[in-house]
């Protein structure tokens, strides 16, 4: 199985320092923080130099994570991510990042479902289009709390798009906190709509009860929340699925410790899920 650090694991490293500290506490990969990235960029650093870090610590980039705001309807917006899109897709490229996450926020609060859908997927067919002249893919993830969270909902959406780059990433604690998914459902899903997995635990807001702060729900390292993380892994390995897990978490306290000791036991907690292999 392979394992990739999570760039928000470690979220006030830069992303030169991300490699570095994937490879010493023993992963095969890093799933890249846009905004770390887009500092690196900003500063006057190149996707060859960026590769050249890679190669050196033999870490393999398993996606750029994210780009966010895929649902806006302002024309603003629109050009923004697009312009955000090229730029990283040929970044990616270069260093071998097969996918890039998309995320869709609460920009159409108030709409339907069915309205967000059908309007998000406007917006991801161009942005996938741009994808393919570059031979890059696109993962979607539904924040629990907005309106395109559940598996059924990421399977209208993926109908609406339309485009053979764009699939899913699935993660433990969305699914979960949103009831959007169960464990019998991610062993349904084709393994071919799984780009990446994001494994998460927590807790979840009781049915009915407001949303809390994310970090509140969140802050948790695996086998510390409330998920049946087991359940879920074994379900998605069923599919067989054999691409990238990272895991992930919102935690200041956490993020202000050592990032060797928070990243080693992130890692030491995906293994225990996959300790039977």
């Amino acid at each position: 199985m392979k394992f990739a650090l999570h760039g928000m694991c470690s979220l006030h490293n830069n992303i030169v320092s991300d490699i570095r500290l994937a490879k010493e506490t023993g992963y095969q990969g890093l799933e890249i923080h846009t905004q770390k990235l887009w500092r690196y960029i900003n500063a006057g650093f190149s996707s060859s130099d960026f590769k050249s870090h890679l190669e050196k610590a033999n870490i393999l980039p398993s996606a750029i994570d994210i780009v966010g705001s895929v649902e806006a309807t302002d024309k603003a917006t629109q050009q923004k991510v697009f312009k955000s899109v090229e730029t990283l897709c040929l970044f990616a490229k270069e260093i071998g990042a097969p996918t890039i996450q998309l995320n869709a926020f609460e920009a159409l609060n108030g709409l339907s479902v069915e309205d967000n859908i059908n309007i998000t997927a406007q917006n991801i067919k161009h942005i996938a289009d741009i994808g393919q002249e570059h031979g890059i893919r696109f993962q979607y993830e539904g924040a629990a709390w907005t309106p395109i969270a559940t598996l059924d909902d990421y399977y209208r959406l993926h109908d609406a798009v339309g485009r053979d780059n764009f699939a899913f990433v699935l993660d433990t604690w969305h699914f979960w906190a949103c009831r959007g998914a169960t464990p019998e459902d991610m062993a349904k899903i084709d393994k071919e709509l799984i780009y990446n997995v994001h494994l998460s635990d927590g807790k979840r807001p009781d049915i009915g009860q407001d949303w809390v702060d994310e970090k509140l729900l969140r802050g948790y390292l695996l086998g510390e929340g409330e998920i049946p993380l087991q359940e879920w892994v074994d379900a998605i390995k069923s599919t067989g699925y054999d691409g990238f897990y990272s895991g992930e978490f919102l935690n200041d306290q956490l993020w202000e410790g050592d990032h060797y000791e928070v990243a080693a036991s992130m890692l030491q907690g995906m293994q225990s899920l996959f300790s039977e292999e």
